[in-house]
């Protein structure tokens, strides 16, 4: 199989950057002249690098930022000449689960429901920015959102099956299940740092989602739980349990991840994990949730790849201040003696300008002038002296006087 793959309508400025570098590992062994994936602003863009595609490749895969996903939907469509219709039971599903901003857009049925006559389709259970595999031709064109969460979702547990499948490729998941595993593997080797986990019921969840990165586990001590979670919400529980292991353990970090909870008796419910980070400085938690009917194991798995995304980074950044910090003392040293220097300046200039002012005065009071102030205690400079003057006795000099005028505000 031969694959072209392109990333439509995302603003370069808002691209989940880890998440296209994601899709680049996955796809890199079947991309046509070893390609790197294809980004445009618009669809119209993309026309020439598409008729491209069409010639040489045997599957064009299309992620479409979510906010011009109907519009670029409708459009590939026609142009292609594949004939998209809305799936009833999509929209079903769709409506139900969709927000009231995604509600009150006039495209709604496209954008969640619309796909093509006979295709397969590719949906997670909310129904939500549904995507589709079809055939135009000796070629199979996938439309799916580009909404990272959503999207590894849907490649892990359907699209890359599919291709492997029906395509006879050989595509492995394993980046998009462990790229932020191996990430921060290498941040924390570089940083030779060690981690303390708490030691809740999802630790060895985490461990063994570790263990895909090498080295990566012998780098974190589990730290048992300091005290039950009793009435203490669960965002603040877990924000003890990661300040505790970190300190318990006397590591520069710890973290956290609670169970997931859901309210109400639905097991479909989206559910809700909190994870959190602590190094010397703060503590950082974050709420993550599911998808509706995403099953318990996926959820805390995919889980377990955000707390790794969110520990390298806060790792990367803490590399990162300490390189700096020399640099901001330097910069903030220089910044203050220019400081210093540029209030002297305007010191001693408004000494000038009021010294200045007081001369003009005192000039003007006693009917004196510049001439004859310099004849009188200058006179031994050639410009306030004449050939047939004698040696000491002052004559007036053919220049113009200067005369100073008193300045607004100075006495």
């Amino acid at each position: 199989m031969k694959a072209r793959v392109f990333i439509l309508g995302a603003d370069p400025s808002n691209q989940d950057q880890s998440f296209n570098e994601i899709l680049q590992r996955t796809f890199a062994d079947v991309l046509t002249d070893n390609a790197a994936i294809e980004h445009f602003a618009t669809l119209k863009d993309a026309t020439v690098s598409i008729g491209k595609a069409f010639s040489d490749s045997d599957a064009i895969l299309f992620f479409v930022d979510v906010k011009k996903y109907s519009e670029t939907k409708e459009i590939l469509c026609k142009g292609l000449g594949l004939e998209l219709t809305v799936d009833e039971s999509l929209l079903a599903d769709a409506l139900k689960n969709a927000s009231q901003e995604e509600l009150d857009s006039a495209y709604f049925n496209v954008c969640h429901a619309g796909i093509v006559k006979d295709s397969t389709v590719f949906a997670l259970k909310d129904a939500l920015y549904s995507g589709f595999a079809c055939g135009r031709g000796r070629h199979t064109v996938i439309f799916l959102p580009y909404a990272g969460e959503r999207t590894r979702a849907l490649l892990i547990g359907q699209v890359i099956p599919y291709l492997n499948q029906v395509m006879e490729a050989d595509l492995s998941t394993a980046p998009m299940q462990f790229y932020f595993a191996e990430q921060l593997g290498i941040a924390a080797a570089r940083e030779d740092v060690k981690i303390a986990l708490a030691g809740t019921k999802t630790a060895e969840v985490f461990l063994r989602y570790l263990s895909y990165a090498s080295g990566l586990p012998e780098r974190v001590s589990i730290a048992s739980k300091a005290e039950q979670r009793g009435k203490t919400p669960p965002n603040e529980y877990v924000v003890n349990l990661s300040i505790t292991a970190a300190e318990f353990l006397g590591l520069p970090y710890g973290v956290a991840m609670s169970n997931a909870y859901y309210v109400g008796d639905d097991p479909e419910a989206p559910k809700t994990v909190y994870i959190a980070v602590t190094n010397d400085a703060e503590t950082t938690v974050r709420e993550l949730r599911s998808f509706y009917g995403e099953s318990t194991a996926d959820f805390l798995f995919r889980c377990c790849s955000e707390l790794c995304k969110l520990l390298s980074r806060i790792i990367d950044t803490d590399a990162g201040r300490l390189e700096r910090l020399p640099v901001e003392i330097q910069r903030t040293e220089t910044q203050k003696k220019a400081g210093r220097l540029k209030g002297w300046i305007a010191f001693v200039a408004v000494l000038i300008v009021a010294a200045a002012a007081a001369g003009g005065w005192y000039f003007h009071a006693h009917g004196y002038t510049l001439q004859r102030w310099a004849q009188r205690y200058l006179s031994f400079l050639p410009v306030f002296q004449t050939a047939d003057t004698p040696e000491g006795v002052f004559s007036e000099p053919e220049t113009e006087g200067i005369v100073f005028e008193t300045l607004p505000g100075v006495h």
